[in-house]
C-alpha cells in the first residue's frame, strides 16, 4: 500500500493568506491547535483505517478544516483549496464538470461542513470528480 502525501499546517495558513489577499477580509489565524487537528484528520483516518482513498482523505481534510473555523475569515474557501491541494499532491485533480459549476461545489462543501455528521457524502461527490494527472 502506498502512503499518501500530506499537506502541512503552514501550507494551509499560506492558502488562507493568499485567498484573502486583495479582499477587504483580513487574514487571522484564531486557533492554531484547531488548525493542526484539522490538518491531521486525514492522516489519522489513514492510520486508523488503512484507507488510502484520495477522495476520502480529501473529504476528511475539507470537513475538518471547515468545522475547525481556525481562521477569522475564509475557512470554507481555504478548506476547498486545501482539499484540492491534497488531491494534487497525490496525483489527482478534482475536475468540476461543466454541469456542476463552482457555485454548486461551494454549496456541497458548505452543506457537508455545516450539516453532515461525517464526510462520507462529500467523499462520494469528490470521488465522482477525481481525475488522475495525464
Amino acid at each position: 500500500m502506498l502512503v499518501p502525501r500530506w499537506i502541512e499546517t503552514d501550507q494551509v495558513v499560506a492558502l488562507n493568506r493568499s485567498i484573502l489577499t486583495g479582499s477587504t477580509e483580513r487574514h487571522l489565524l484564531r486557533d492554531r491547535g484547531s488548525l493542526e487537528s484539522a490538518v491531521a484528520r486525514p492522516r489519522n483516518f489513514f492510520a486508523y483505517t488503512g484507507d488510502a482513498s484520495v477522495a476520502m482523505l480529501v473529504a476528511e481534510l475539507i470537513y475538518g478544516l471547515g468545522r475547525a473555523h481556525a481562521f477569522e475569515q475564509g475557512n470554507k474557501r481555504t478548506a476547498w483549496a486545501a482539499g484540492r491541494m491534497l488531491a494534487h499532491l497525490n496525483g489527482f485533480v478534482i475536475a468540476v464538470a461543466p454541469d456542476k459549476s463552482q457555485i454548486v461545489w461551494a454549496m456541497m462543501v458548505e452543506q457537508a461542513i455545516t450539516q453532515d455528521p461525517h464526510p462520507g457524502l462529500l467523499a462520494h461527490f469528490i470521488e465522482s470528480a477525481l481525475k488522475p494527472f495525464k
